[in-house]
């Protein structure tokens, strides 16, 4: 297939040529008609001119002199050509190539022998006499015709220069495109760091780019998060798995004791409640991750933070813990007002389960929930770590939990336009868990 077959440009260039060349030719005739006809009455009133300079001689000095006149004109070879002719149409003075018997206002003459044609004009005298005058049409169609060339010569020099100009940047754009398929290629065939290049003009193209590159950044993201979470799903559900399995089979193997049965059926639930609560906690991820704003009402947060605080201080009691709040009335944000319960009430979990004996509830204009505690608190090395699912710091998996809680709460934050991090106590001492739910800008 040509070029110009494929290439956008080189089409957009034959059709603008194509349109440019009909357009001049069309300009052309109506310009070759204008110029004619304004030549032609340019030579009307040269002729007329004239023919009113004879008119007055002969009103003033009669028949003869005019005669006279018309001889010596026609003699001195002039611009126009003047004859006086008689009643039966006989020449009396001066000269008229295949002059007509008889002319009364203008009209063209076409000349047979020469191939002239004439632009002519006649007086009808008193006694029958006709004064013809004439001149040679033409030098004025010859301008007329140059002029009407002129724009057919731009139109074509011009289409032939878009024609020129369509296939250097169909040229340049097919190599550009080249190179793009090119990466685009080797992007399907699974290298999801590979880039689109640019251009480095920073025009249009450019920013394409820019968009397309910003878009493969995040789906690479997104499939590693996918490829992380199916592996931590697979190591962190096949350990309670396989027990189960081992245990089941144990059980199998021994003599039916119903109190021992009793026993390992007990076990085993547990074991598949820790599996589907890993599930859940899965799914309230995924809802969390869920682009758009369904489900979102205006939330009374100040209200939801307090409950949750009520609800969660005999809790830290029982554990020997103490819960201080601070949280200030009349706060509301727009959102989903069961995932921020739930973010909110991982954060007390998490602090409960590894902070030290004093936790903190603060809610506060932005709007944004912070929740410290005074344990051992986090190296800051491991604090990105530590949303992601599956992750513990208990090496060991000894600890109850699956390591989501922290995760749901940084998707919760991302659903709802914000950020969730992780800093310092105030003292330098503990962790500061931080869920901002000020909108934040694109950067």
């Amino acid at each position: 297939m040509s070029l110009a077959r494929r290439s956008f440009a080189v089409r957009v260039a034959v059709a603008a040529a194509a349109v440019m060349l009909v357009l001049t030719l069309l300009g052309s005739g109506f310009v070759w008609l204008r110029a004619s006809a304004a030549l032609r009455q340019q030579l009307d009133i040269a002729i007329a001119g004239e023919a009113e300079g004879f008119a007055r001689e002969y009103e003033a000095l009669g028949l003869g002199e005019l005669a006279a006149s018309v001889e010596a004109y026609s003699r001195r070879r002039g611009p126009l050509m003047v004859a006086l002719l008689g009643p039966s149409g006989q020449t009396v003075a001066g000269r008229m190539p295949a002059a007509p018997r008889r002319l009364q206002g203008f009209a063209d003459i076409a000349v047979p022998e020469t191939g002239q044609r004439l632009r002519a004009l006649g007086a009808v005298l008193p006694g029958g006499f006709n004064l013809i005058l004439a001149t040679d049409l033409a030098p004025a169609e010859e301008a007329a015709r140059a002029l009407a060339w002129t724009l057919p010569i731009a139109g074509g020099s011009a289409a032939l220069l878009a024609l020129a100009l369509g296939f250097l940047a169909a040229r340049g754009l097919e190599r550009r495109l080249a190179r793009a398929t090119d990466a685009a290629q080797r992007i399907m065939d699974g290298d999801l760091s590979h880039r689109l290049p640019l251009g480095g003009r920073g025009d249009e193209f450019d920013r394409l780019t820019g968009a397309i590159n910003l878009l493969l950044a995040r789906i690479e993201a997104l499939v590693t998060a996918q490829r992380q979470v199916t592996d931590d799903i697979a190591h962190d559900l096949r350990s309670p798995l396989a027990r189960l399995r081992q245990t089941l089979e144990g059980a199998l193997a021994r003599p039916r004791d119903p109190a021992e049965d009793a026993r390992v059926l007990e076990g085993a639930l547990a074991e598949l409640d820790t599996v589907l609560a890993t599930f859940a906690a899965l799914l309230r991820i995924a809802r969390a991750e869920a682009a758009g704003r369904e489900g979102f009402a205006r939330v009374d947060l100040s209200a939801l933070a307090a409950g949750l605080a009520e609800a969660y201080g005999p809790v830290a009691e029982e554990a020997g813990r103490r819960l201080e709040t601070r949280i200030a009335p009349g706060i509301t944000a727009e959102g989903d007002a069961m995932l921020l319960r739930q973010a909110i009430a991982n954060l007390l979990d998490n602090a409960l389960a590894h902070g030290g004996p004093t936790i903190t509830l603060e809610l506060r204009a932005g709007p944004m929930v912070t929740v410290t505690d005074d344990g051992p608190g986090i190296p800051v090395a491991e604090r990105e770590a530590v949303i992601r699912r599956f992750y513990r710091r208990d090496a060991s998996r000894g600890t109850p939990g699956a390591g989501l809680g922290l995760a749901l709460v940084a998707a919760t934050a991302k659903r709802h336009g914000g950020r969730f991090r992780l800093a310092d106590g105030p003292d330098g001492a503990g962790i500061t868990a931080i869920l901002d739910l000020t909108p934040q800008r694109e950067v």
